[in-house]
């Protein structure tokens, strides 16, 4: 299932962030309530796939080091992905 998450993507077999990132962890993790409110705070406008795809790697990494628990967007992630699998498997 993994290998379907490629981030904001709402076609079928994938999860929006908003479905990842829930309010839970951004509050836990982060300064921020939401992913949208920490894409907006590093001056990213995620509407789509492709403006997510857009972001440089490392403009995201070093807004997500600064700004959260991660040092990269990628360890966030990647313990979001966990976090929703354990969550989904719970229930």
């Amino acid at each position: 299932m993994e290998e379907g998450i490629e981030g904001y993507d709402s076609t079928e077999g994938s999860i929006l962030f908003t479905e990842l990132f829930t309010s839970e962890f951004m509050q836990r993790y982060t300064q921020f309530e939401s992913i949208e409110e920490l894409l907006s705070s590093g001056g990213f406008e995620v509407n789509s796939e492709e403006d997510y795809e857009a972001i440089p790697d490392e403009d995201i990494d070093i807004h997500v080091a600064k700004t959260t628990n991660f040092s990269s967007w990628k360890e966030m992630l990647t313990d979001a992905v966990e976090a929703y699998t354990i969550k989904q498997s719970g229930h």
